[in-house]
C-alpha cells in the first residue's frame, strides 16, 4: 500500500512531461536519468575510491550546511548538495559589503551571470539580467525572473515589473538566486531570485550606520533588535539622499521595515510591515554626441519616478512531529507610481497659413474633444510631457506541507503547496503639449492635453483584474549516499480582466493555464564531486500592460497609452541543464568552493516590443517565434583564516531562432521603410556575451580589512538594432576597493571607491529621435541617433558603523 501511495504521488509530478511542448527532450532525459540512477544505485553499496593524500588538502565536505529555498514559500529550505542546477546562496555579509548596503549590486559581485542594463540611467532602479532573462522596474520590459520576498511575489500586478529600490538593504538576512525551476511559478523563465529578510531571531543585534561621498550621497541607517522569552521584534529604516551623476539625477529614498515575531519549539509565527517613499531621479538614455560635449547630459526632462510602497505580510510554521511541517502565509501590498516623463513630439506649426499645429503626417493635432490645436509659441520648439500614474493592490495567501522520511536505504523529502495571488490596477495616462527649454532641457508648461487616437496618443484610464492560482508538489528522494533525484511540476491558471473606464478598446478577458515540470539528478561521484543534470519547464503569461497595447494596427505610446486589447500566447522557456561541483577543505581551516554549469534555453512565444515606422513614440508588443538563450558558468570560491577569494566567469549567448521583420524608424542601419530584418543567430540587445567577476578581501591586521572587486563585461547591441546591423556598445573593466577599519569593540570606519579608474563605458544603448528638439550645448548640433546610459565615474564613500 505504501509502495502505490508513493506512486500516486509521483503521478502528479511525471504527469507535466506529457503536457510539456518538448515531449522528446523530456523523454531523453528521462531516460538518461533512469540509466544513471540505475548504474549509480547498482554501485551505491560500493565504497568510493580513497581520493589520496593531496598534500594541501582533504578530501571532504566542507561543515557549512548551505541551504537555499525549495520553493518561494518561506519554510521549504533544503540542502543545496541535492539540488541540481545552478544556484547562488548571499547573505546579509555580502548584500553589506564593507559597510555599505546593496541589494543589486550583491548580486552582480556574487553571481557571474548577473548584469545590469541601467535603462533609467539611476543607481537605484536598474535592470538585473540572469542568463539574459530581465527583472526591470522599467514598465513595458518583458519580464523574465520571478522575484519573492518572505513568501510574497514582488512582481507587481500590472507589468511584472521589479522596483529594486523599494526593498530596504539593510533588513536583507540572505539572498537565493536559482536557475529555472517551475515551483517558483510565473516569470521564473530565466530563473528566481528569493528574498528572505531578518527577524530578531536571525539578526545579530542592533546597528546605526552614517555614510556619505561623491555626488552628494549622504545616508542613516538604524538596526534595531530586541528579544524577550520568545517573543522578538526587528526593527529597520535607512534615508539616503543623491545628487545624481548626471542633471535631473537626484534622488531621495526613504524605506522601513518591522518585524514581530514568536516561536517556540514547535512553531514560530511572525508578522511583519515594510514601507517605502522614494523619489528618483532618472536622467535615461542620451545621444553620445550630447555626452562626448558633457557627460552629464540628458536628453529631455522632466525624467523622475515617484514610488510610494506598503506591504503586509504574516507567515507562521507549525512542526507537527519530527518528519512533518506546514507552513503557511498571507499578504497585502500597495504600490502608487507617478512617473512624469519629458518626450520629444513630432509636432510643428503647418505652414499653410492656418495658425494651427499638425503632426508629422500633415494631419492637424487636436486637443480635448477634438478641437485644432493652434500654434501658441508662435513657431518655437514644442516638447511633451507623458504623466502616468499607477496604483496596485496585491493579495496573495499560500499553505505547504513538507514531510521528511528517512530509511534504511533511502530518504524523501515531499512538498506540496497551493497558492493564490491576485491585483488589482488603476492606470490613468495623458500627454500634454508644450514648449522647451533647450539649455535645462525641460518641458515648460502649461501644456494642452493631446486627445489623437489615430496617432496612439490619447488620454486612458484603464482597470486591471489578475488573479493567478498554484499548486506545486516536489519530491527530493535520496538513493542511497550518493545519488538525489528532484521530481518536481506545477500547475498554474491566471485571469487577466481589462477594462477601460473611459468607454474606450481597451477592455477584455483572457485566460491561461499550464502545467509545467521538471526533474533534476545528483550523483556525489566522489566525497567532493558532484554530477548534475536537470530539465526544466517554465512560463509566464501577458501582463494587463502587455495585453493592452498588442495590436500593430493601433500602437500604443511610451509603453502605456493603450488602445486594444488583442490576445497574445504565453511565453514558454525550456531548460536542459548539466554541471559539475565540488567542496574541498583545506588543512587546518578554510576550503574551496566550486562549480561549473552548462544551460541551454529555448524560450517560445518570447514577446517583443516593436516601434512603429510613423513614430518612435508609438509601439506595440508581439510574439516573436523563438528565442535561445545558452552558455557556460563558472565560480570558484577559496576561503581560508583571513583570506576570502572569489572568480566567476559567464558566457552566455542569446540569439533569435526566428526570422522576424521589425519596425526601428530612428536605426541608421534600418532600410528604406525603418525595418531591420533578424535573421536566426542574431543576438539579443542588451546581453554581454562575456562576463567575468573577481574579489578578494584580506585581514590586513587584527582590526583592518581591505578589499578589491574587478569586474570585465564585454559589449552588447543597442536595443533597436535586433538584426545586429550598428556597432554595439564597448565592453569595460571596473575595479572597485574596500577598506574597513575597527576602532574598539563594535565601532569600524569604513570606505570604499567605486570604478577607482575612472573608466567612462555605457550600460545601456538605444536609437532616438535626436533632430527633434534643438541642442545648442552641442556644438554642431546633434545628428547621430545612437544614445546611451554612461555608467558613474569614479565615487568615493566614508562612512561610520557602530554595532551595539
Amino acid at each position: 500500500m505504501r509502495g502505490v501511495i508513493r506512486a500516486s504521488w509521483h503521478v502528479f509530478i511525471l504527469a507535466g512531461m506529457t503536457c510539456a511542448a518538448d515531449s522528446l527532450r523530456a523523454a531523453w532525459l528521462l531516460a538518461g536519468s533512469t540509466i544513471l540512477v540505475g548504474t549509480v544505485a547498482a554501485a551505491s553499496d560500493a565504497q568510493p575510491q580513497d581520493p589520496g593524500d593531496l598534500a594541501d588538502f582533504t578530501a571532504s565536505v566542507l561543515p557549512t550546511v548551505w541551504v537555499v529555498a525549495g520553493s518561494p514559500w518561506p519554510g521549504a529550505d533544503v540542502d543545496r548538495r541535492q539540488l541540481a542546477g545552478a544556484s547562488v546562496v548571499m547573505d546579509a555579509s555580502d548584500v553589506t559589503r564593507f559597510g555599505i548596503p546593496d541589494l543589486t549590486g550583491a548580486i552582480t559581485r556574487s553571481v557571474a551571470a548577473a548584469t545590469i542594463n541601467d535603462v533609467e540611467g539611476n543607481v537605484f532602479q536598474p535592470d538585473i539580467l540572469f542568463r539574459g532573462f530581465t527583472a526591470s522596474p522599467v514598465a513595458g520590459t518583458p519580464q523574465g525572473l520571478a522575484v519573492y520576498i518572505d513568501g510574497a511575489r514582488f512582481n507587481d500586478g500590472f507589468g511584472d515589473t521589479v522596483n529594486w529600490d523599494l526593498i530596504p538593504p539593510e533588513a536583507i538576512d540572505r539572498v537565493d538566486v536559482q536557475a529555472a525551476n517551475p515551483v517558483f511559478g510565473l516569470n521564473a523563465l530565466g530563473g528566481s531570485v528569493t528574498v528572505h529578510l531578518k527577524d530578531a531571531f536571525s539578526a545579530p543585534g542592533s546597528a546605526v550606520t552614517l555614510y556619505g561621498g561623491s555626488f552628494g550621497r549622504s545616508s542613516g541607517i538604524v538596526e534595531f533588535t530586541g528579544a524577550r522569552g520568545d517573543a522578538g521584534l526587528y526593527l529597520a529604516g535607512d534615508v539616503t539622499r543623491d545628487s545624481g551623476y548626471r542633471d535631473t539625477g537626484q534622488s531621495l529614498l526613504r524605506r522601513a521595515y518591522a518585524d514581530a515575531g514568536w516561536r517556540d519549539d514547535a512553531a514560530e509565527l511572525h508578522f511583519s510591515l515594510n514601507a517605502a517613499h522614494d523619489l528618483l531621479g532618472n536622467p535615461g538614455a542620451t545621444p553620445i554626441q550630447a555626452l562626448a560635449a558633457d557627460p552629464r547630459a540628458i536628453f529631455t526632462a522632466p525624467n523622475t519616478v515617484d514610488n510610494s510602497y506598503y506591504a503586509l505580510r504574516a507567515r507562521g510554521s507549525w512542526r507537527v512531529d519530527a518528519q512533518q511541517s506546514l507552513q503557511a502565509f498571507v499578504y497585502f501590498q500597495a504600490l502608487n507610481q507617478v512617473v512624469p516623463n519629458g518626450i520629444t513630439v513630432d509636432i510643428a506649426p503647418c505652414g499653410d497659413g492656418s495658425g494651427l499645429l499638425c503632426n508629422g503626417d500633415g494631419s492637424v493635432a487636436t486637443g480635448l474633444g477634438g478641437r485644432p490645436i493652434a500654434d501658441f509659441l508662435n513657431g518655437a520648439a514644442y516638447s511633451g510631457l507623458s504623466t502616468q500614474q499607477l496604483g496596485t493592490h496585491s493579495y496573495g495567501a499560500a499553505v505547504q506541507w513538507r514531510t521528511e522520511a528517512a530509511h534504511e536505504t533511502w530518504s524523501e523529502q515531499r512538498m506540496l503547496g497551493v497558492g493564490v495571488d491576485g491585483s488589482y490596477s488603476g492606470f490613468a495616462g495623458a500627454q500634454s503639449l508644450g514648449g522647451f527649454d533647450p539649455g535645462s532641457r525641460q518641458y515648460l508648461g502649461p501644456g494642452v492635453v493631446l486627445d489623437e487616437p489615430a496617432q496612439g496618443v490619447n488620454p486612458v484610464q484603464v482597470g486591471a483584474a489578475t488573479r493567478f492560482y498554484g499548486a506545486f508538489a516536489r519530491d527530493l528522494v535520496g538513493l542511497g549516499k550518493q545519488v538525489d533525484l528532484d521530481l518536481a511540476a506545477r500547475f498554474d491558471a491566471a485571469e487577466v480582466v481589462l477594462q477601460d473606464e473611459r468607454g474606450g478598446p481597451v477592455s477584455g478577458r483572457h485566460h491561461y493555464a499550464r502545467l509545467d515540470p521538471s526533474v533534476g539528478l545528483v550523483w556525489r561521484a566522489a566525497p567532493s564531486l558532484s554530477l548534475e543534470a536537470s530539465f526544466a519547464q517554465t512560463h509566464r503569461a501577458p501582463t494587463p500592460q502587455e495585453l493592452s497595447c498588442a495590436s500593430a494596427a493601433a500602437p500604443c505610446s511610451l509603453l502605456n497609452f493603450f488602445v486594444g486589447d488583442p490576445n497574445l500566447r504565453q511565453v514558454v522557456t525550456t531548460t536542459v541543464e548539466v554541471g559539475v561541483r565540488g567542496d574541498v577543505s583545506l588543512r587546518g581551516s578554510g576550503g574551496v568552493r566550486w562549480s561549473v554549469d552548462a544551460y541551454r534555453a529555448s524560450t517560445s512565444n518570447d514577446i517583443l516590443y516593436e516601434s512603429t515606422v510613423s513614430n518612435p513614440n508609438l509601439a506595440f508588443y508581439t510574439n516573436a517565434g523563438v528565442t535561445l538563450r545558452q552558455g557556460l558558468e563558472a565560480q570558484v570560491e577559496v576561503h581560508a583564516t583571513g583570506v576570502k577569494i572569489a572568480a566567476g566567469y559567464a558566457y552566455t549567448d542569446a540569439t533569435y531562432r526566428t526570422a522576424l521583420l521589425l519596425n526601428s524608424p530612428d536605426n541608421p542601419a534600418a532600410d528604406a521603410n525603418g525595418q531591420i530584418g533578424v535573421q536566426p543567430g542574431d543576438r539579443i540587445p542588451g546581453i554581454a556575451r562575456h562576463r567575468a567577476t573577481l574579489t578578494a578581501s584580506l585581514d590586513a591586521s587584527v582590526r583592518t580589512r581591505v578589499g578589491a572587486t574587478l569586474t570585465a563585461q564585454s559589449g552588447a547591441f543597442r536595443f533597436g538594432d535586433e538584426a545586429n546591423l550598428t556597432q554595439p556598445l564597448g565592453g569595460y573593466t571596473l575595479l572597485d576597493l574596500h577598506l574597513e577599519h575597527d576602532v574598539t569593540t563594535g565601532l569600524s570606519l569604513f570606505a570604499t571607491v567605486a570604478n577607482a579608474l575612472d573608466r567612462r563605458y555605457d550600460s545601456y544603448g538605444a536609437f532616438g529621435p535626436v533632430d527633434a528638439v534643438p541642442w545648442p550645448r552641442v556644438p554642431g548640433g546633434v545628428q547621430d541617433p545612437r544614445t546611451a546610459s554612461p555608467g558613474p565615474p569614479r565615487t568615493l564613500y566614508g562612512g561610520i558603523r557602530w554595532l551595539f
